[in-house]
């Protein structure tokens, strides 16, 4: 085995684009939809502020074409950034200041089918089943990632926790009960439960997720839920508020303290808990230094290739794994200060916003929800301290976040008639684009479908069916240096697996890639092994010796290196690059067959 490749996709991408344009098709159904509230005019203002910070950042990136679009899979760019930017619109729009109880009620009760269904899908694959295909060892139910499963949950817990005391114990503040809650009234009973079971398994989601983010996450939601009941709870029931909030704290422990492998990596007597602990302080100082180096950002995704050559494993993740440094190595410094600053705001206007609405009565279900959004944001962004954004949990986040920054639709003016019919045409053509718009990201999501095809068809050998498969799905996103590169890494497994003949198209789609994505380290390694199965052992030599000074601490290249240095003959020099490979990985498994063959007495030919 001459390398080995990076770990494909075998199957249809169902956590990322999909989610996207779900996300989507509620913001085009909220743009027909009666407004309950809008962004007021300075979040527009500083969000084009950040839109252009992040353009910048971009265009003074290594690879301004393909990163504007975002990189596989989560193509944080122009794909899924107006996503989260579109929630954010549309929970302003339907759950603004003006928002009915009967809505709000209504999304209560749809996250508590969604807790439901989370939780239920966590329970299962908790005993070992796995009822959606994974190859994880702590899959993430419905979101595909364990971390983004606890941080739903959550979110969740956020949005639940006071409905459900509302429903069965009556209020924890000045507020009375929540409208149409009332005893002995069969539906109401039965929406109790049902809350309820909401309620308890998302709690039961962020426990089995073992995510110490998610924990922490759901930790600073009851307290922060905590802190906002004291504030306006009536001196009588203080203490009974205090002890529902320490009540909730030691369910939560509680719970990760009798799950077994949650509680090893609270503990952190799993092996893994400490290797990831570990590895977070690696990405942080590789992010650190980047910025450094580049105090306007590396572009949007542009971490991936950026911190190659600091990586010691040669990483292949795009993200630092914290929101901060995300944000800072994006658009620079500049851009995180604008979203510190719309950030602040929103938290600043839903406080003032929440201690109104929370000495009324008639509208503790809107209270609710603000105090709900502002829990779930400081749970959110605790977590994402230590973990990176999704669809998953970045949409319904944006949501939240739409809900504090919302204002009245009319904003307090009196809308003249004459301007109705030109109000309406404006709707209109808003309407419109986003239907293209729609339209667009179902056609980017569709070609996951020949992208996956492709590469089951070469983990086959089928080379034929893999070259149109993966044709098909680069025609639908030609922007895409990512997928040249998946169908590069396919062909080339094929091709270290002893089929010559997928040489040829592994050096082709490996170029398309990297004249779109320059420096990928998993393209170059691609290339590398078409070019040494193909027989061009001196261009492998060179894309290799280019490869390592790009990645000098990733020791599967230097054992690559070694391999196509074996092949020219020049021994000495291979010797030391498996000396190299070992002292960054003593078990690299190619290195040390390379150094068992190295060792082997030369035998004399006779005669």
């Amino acid at each position: 085995m001459l390398a080995t490749v990076a770990l494909l996709p075998d199957a249809f991408d169902r956590w990322f684009l999909p989610k996207d344009v779900v996300a989507a098709v509620a913001v085009l159904l909220a743009s027909v939809a009666a407004a309950r509230g809008r962004l007021p005019r300075w979040v527009v203002i500083g969000s084009t502020l950040a839109g252009v910070l992040a353009l910048l950042g971009v265009l003074l990136s290594a690879a301004p074409a393909a990163q504007l679009w975002g990189r596989w899979p989560r193509y944080e760019g122009l794909v899924a950034l107006p996503v989260y930017f579109g929630a954010v619109w549309a929970g302003a729009r339907l759950l603004g200041p003006d928002g009915t109880t009967a809505r709000l009620r209504t999304l209560t009760r749809a996250v508590a089918a969604a807790a439901i269904a989370l939780g239920v899908v966590s329970l299962v694959e908790s005993l070992g089943a796995r009822p959606f295909a994974s190859d994880l060892d702590r899959p993430g139910a419905l979101t595909g990632n364990a971390t983004d499963q606890g941080l739903l949950g959550a979110l969740f817990l956020a949005l639940l926790v006071l409905p459900v005391l509302r429903a069965w114990v009556g209020p924890v503040g000045p507020a009375g009960r929540a409208p149409g809650v009332r005893r002995g009234d069969g539906w109401v009973e039965a929406e109790r439960v049902w809350l309820t079971a909401g309620l308890g398994l998302a709690l039961v989601t962020v426990v089995l997720s073992a995510s110490r983010a998610a924990l922490l996450a759901a930790g600073v939601v009851v307290l922060v839920l905590g802190a906002l009941a004291v504030l306006r709870a009536p001196r009588g029931r203080v203490r009974q508020v205090l002890l529902l909030g320490a009540g909730g704290l030691v369910v939560l422990v509680g719970g990760a303290l009798l799950v077994p492998f949650t509680r090893d990596r609270v503990l952190g007597s799993s092996p893994l808990a400490g290797s990831s602990v570990e590895a977070r302080f690696d990405y942080w100082r590789q992010a650190v230094s980047l910025l450094g180096a580049h105090p306007f950002g590396v572009g949007a995704s542009g971490f991936l290739n950026a911190n190659a050559g600091s990586s010691e494993s040669g990483s292949t993740l795009d993200s630092p794994h914290n929101w901060l440094l995300q944000v800072a190595l994006a658009g620079g410094i500049p851009l995180l200060v604008v979203v510190l600053g719309i950030l602040g705001g929103a938290v600043w206007f839903g406080v003032r916003r929440w201690r109104v609405l929370a000495a009324e009565p008639a509208q503790s279900a809107q209270a609710d929800l603000l105090a709900a959004a502002l829990a779930g944001l400081a749970g959110y962004g605790m977590g994402l301290l230590t973990h990176f954004t999704a669809p998953a949990t970045a949409i319904p986040a944006a949501l939240l976040l739409g809900v504090l920054l919302a204002v009245p639709a009319a904003g307090g003016l009196r809308v003249r008639p004459g301007r109705v019919g030109v109000l309406r045409v404006a709707g209109g053509i808003r309407t419109g684009l986003l239907l293209v718009w729609l339209a667009w990201l179902i056609v980017l999501t569709c070609a996951e479908v020949p992208l996956a095809a492709g590469v089951a068809a070469a983990g086959r050998g089928d080379l034929a069916a893999a070259e149109e498969s993966f044709a098909q799905a680069q025609a639908l996103r030609p922007w895409d240096g990512d997928l040249a590169s998946i169908a590069a890494q396919s062909f080339a497994a094929l091709a270290d697996g002893g089929v010559a003949e997928a040489a040829a198209p592994t050096v082709a789609w490996a170029e398309r890639s990297r004249a779109q994505l320059p420096g990928t380290v998993a393209t170059e390694r691609a290339l590398a092994v078409g070019q040494l199965v193909g027989g061009d052992v001196e261009a492998a030599a060179d894309t290799l010796a280019a490869l390592v000074e790009l990645a000098p601490r990733d020791a599967s290249v230097a054992a690559q290196y070694a391999v196509a240095l074996y092949l020219q003959g020049e021994l000495t020099a291979s010797r030391a690059e498996v000396e190299r490979a070992l002292g960054l990985d003593p078990a690299d498994e190619l290195a040390l067959r390379l150094r068992d063959v190295l060792d082997e007495p030369v035998v004399p030919a006779a005669g």
